[in-house]
């Protein structure tokens, strides 16, 4: 299977992003009419308005811990007409708002922090900082959030680096989740990964298999 990604649309936001993570984040959730799903760290709002365009009927919270990446997110929002499926949430995923519903989600994607603070030049832009660099929660605090916000059953999409795939699936073990999916996004002629995209599920149970796939740029 192939994840169709496409540039940024007219009139999203590229404050802490504009890369190909969050299409390709984007284009693996795939949801019902209906379905409730979560992001997680939201920042300027670009991947919760492509996956509301993308799947019509559903119903996204988007949650954003920086008060002016929320009010970016909130006019996109706007901007596409999507203010009665999309609410951008202002909170914290160590400490999960009270107006979300735990255990309410068939969903969650997020787009976490790639590299630990020691690990990576930080932005002098304290927005760009905090979407590069883990300075308000690590990947436990984002698959942690995600346990709990999903029903029983419900799937949790992440994009991360590769080099941080071993945290990436040791935590989903810590945290209760099974894989279910992994896809490799690689250069032409698969010289290199340079993302994954990981699937997994809310208790799913022992002993179920995951799939690997291929993503050429």
């Amino acid at each position: 299977m192939v994840v169709a990604f496409q540039g940024v649309p007219p009139g999203l936001c590229r404050r802490v992003g504009g890369g190909i993570e969050g299409g390709l984040l984007a284009g693996v959730v795939q949801a019902k009419p209906k379905e409730r799903l979560a992001e997680l760290g939201c920042g300027c709002g670009d991947v919760a308005v492509r996956v509301a365009l993308a799947n019509p009927g559903v119903v996204i919270d988007a949650l954003e811990l920086r008060p002016g990446l929320c009010a970016l997110a909130r006019k996109v929002v706007r901007d596409h007409g999507l203010c009665d499926r999309v609410r951008v949430v202002q909170g914290d995923v160590r400490a999960l708002p009270a107006s979300m519903t735990m255990g309410g989600y068939d969903q969650v994607f997020c787009n976490p922090p790639f590299f630990a603070p020691h690990a990576h030049r930080l932005s002098p832009d304290p927005d760009r900082a905090a979407a590069r660099c883990e300075l308000a929660g690590g990947l436990d605090d984002f698959l942690g959030a995600a346990v709990v916000l999903l029903q029983a059953g419900g799937t949790v999409h992440v994009v991360h680096r590769p080099e941080r795939l071993s945290d990436l699936m040791e935590g989903c073990v810590r945290q209760g989740l099974t894989v279910t999916r992994l896809r490799r996004v690689v250069e032409p002629h698969r010289q290199r990964t340079v993302l994954v995209l990981m699937t997994a599920c809310k208790k799913r149970g022992e002993g179920v298999g995951w799939v690997e796939e291929w993503i050429g740029l």
